[in-house]
């Protein structure tokens, strides 16, 4: 894939969309999102599911796509996130991208049991077909995927990389423009991949409480092309958990984004003045970029661990101390230059002598 396909769809192609996908308002209001020092849901979800399965990539609390913008979120599309929900800022880029498949499975993180069997603390007996988990004292996340989902990845993702190296200081600055409250660079994401599922069901283990546990059903009905999936819980199941169902109905579109992967940039912390060429600042014409030497490009999910701004100080810290290094060297070489001219001249007027 070319750059001038990508830039086929640049920032001036579309207005802004709403959201690739938002956080469960409907839950989170009702049942506390996060407490002051707690990790929020959608943060312990992430989290859980990116260190059992990172390869997958970033997985949404919220996969839907949103109101003004009724479209999943495709390979090539611009965004950012917040909040475990991805803001749209382009179109999707037109690019060649290869199709897997992902088979129905419950996604569970460490620590979390599931099973079919008898509930100590159940007020009833359990349906037939119906699957619980649980997660005692413990954080935890899972994914319930009742329905084959599709993933889609691009075959070009060094161009991809390239492209949004080369672009990323318009995107910020556009972005710092609109008011989007994004102050950090490797806030925009470029997707490169994507698994997208008909329905699911995520679960948050705050890991508060000693019975915590999730019970609910996915009742999936095939009837010649026709697919009909309905979601029941029973609310007196399930404790110490946040919960979030996808939609349910028959023929569902695959448009619920489950999880994103892409390409991220942070700019790298210099030690030392840089090499000017020209003019001070970015050039204003895409054209006219030069590759940023300055740039890092973070992937999402990055196998085998996750990287977060921490690895940005990492690297300047290693920098620093390679520029103290290359100054004590220089000092030495200078000490070592004049004890040797000393000793020169030294010698020198004792054989006059």
């Amino acid at each position: 894939m070319s750059s001038e396909t990508l830039r086929a769809s640049s920032m001036h192609s579309s207005s802004l969309s709403s959201y690739w996908s938002s956080e469960s308002t409907r839950l989170g209001a009702s049942l506390g999102s996060s407490t002051t020092g707690a990790m929020a849901h959608y943060d312990i979800f992430r989290h859980g599911l990116a260190m059992m399965f990172p390869a997958y990539g970033h997985a949404l609390w919220e996969p839907g796509p949103g109101n003004l913008y009724p479209a999943a979120v495709a390979v090539g599309d611009v965004g950012y996130i917040r909040q475990e929900y991805h803001e749209q800022l382009t179109l999707n880029m037109e690019n060649h991208i290869e199709i897997g498949k992902l088979s129905p499975h419950n996604f569970c993180s460490a620590g979390v049991t599931s099973g079919t069997g008898s509930d100590p603390w159940a007020k009833g007996p359990q349906e037939e077909g119906e699957v619980s988990f649980s997660c005692p004292n413990h954080q935890g996340a899972v994914l319930c995927l009742p329905i084959q989902a599709k993933g889609e990845d691009t075959v070009a993702s060094a161009d991809f990389g390239k492209w949004i190296i080369k672009h990323i200081d318009r995107w910020f600055g556009w972005a710092r423009q609109l008011g989007l409250g994004i102050d950090r660079m490797e806030d925009i994401v470029l997707v490169t991949g994507t698994h997208c599922a008909r329905s699911w069901t995520n679960v948050a283990f705050p890991g508060w409480q000693e019975d915590a546990q999730a019970s609910f059903r996915a009742k999936v009905d095939h009837n010649g092309d026709t697919v009909t999936l309905n979601w029941q819980s029973s609310h007196e199941r399930n404790r110490g958990v946040v919960l979030n169902y996808g939609p349910d109905g028959e023929n569902l579109p695959e448009d619920q984004c489950i999880f994103i992967r892409g390409f991220r940039v942070a700019r790298k912390l210099k030690i030392l003045p840089p090499r000017l060429k020209g003019a001070a600042g970015p050039n204003p014409d895409p054209e006219g970029y030069d590759e940023e030497p300055d740039a890092e490009l973070m992937s999402i999910p990055t196998v085998p661990e996750y990287r977060d701004p921490l690895h940005i100080l990492l690297e300047y810290i290693a920098e620093l101390l390679l520029a103290l290094t290359a100054i004590w060297f220089l000092f030495m070489m200078m000490t070592w230059h004049g004890f040797m001219t000393v000793v020169h001249y030294t010698v020198s007027d004792q054989m006059r002598c």
